[in-house]
């Protein structure tokens, strides 16, 4: 295994377990969160408890399966992603100033949105920029 392939193969594991670190992480806090009583809270918890489970399920096969797709293949999903979570963000904001809903249900939810995807648009666009840097 050449010098390139160990450090991409290291680069790969290290997102998923994050990834799944981070999704666990967000299971556990929306499972805390669901048992208050606020409206804001427990609507808070449902976007931790959903971005959670999608986040760890996505960390965690890669892992189990040992396999990762090309370095091209996942600098390309990483870039897709931080569009989309960009898109996140701005829906987030949409919930938070009700400019559609209106109550403390749709605050909480813009909440956790933006939460679950500033830390995506993060994450996905460092590990995007560290693939796409990495020699072939």
């Amino acid at each position: 295994m050449d010098k390139n392939t160990r450090k991409f193969s290291h680069l790969h594991r290290q997102l998923a377990v994050i990834l799944t670190s981070w999704g666990l992480t967000s299971i556990v806090m929306g499972s805390t969160l669901f048992f208050f009583q606020v409206e804001f809270i427990r609507s808070m918890s449902y976007q931790f408890l959903i971005w959670g489970l999608i986040n760890f399920c996505l960390g965690i096969f890669p892992l189990i399966r040992n396999s990762s797709p090309s370095r091209i293949r996942l600098y390309k999903i990483l870039l897709v992603n931080s569009f989309l979570d960009i898109l996140y963000i701005l829906v987030s904001l949409v919930l938070i100033f009700e400019i559609i809903f209106e109550g403390e249900s749709s605050i909480g939810h813009g909440f956790g949105v933006f939460i679950q995807g500033l830390f995506l648009l993060i994450f996905d666009t460092y590990y995007g920029l560290k693939f796409k840097n990495l020699a072939d």
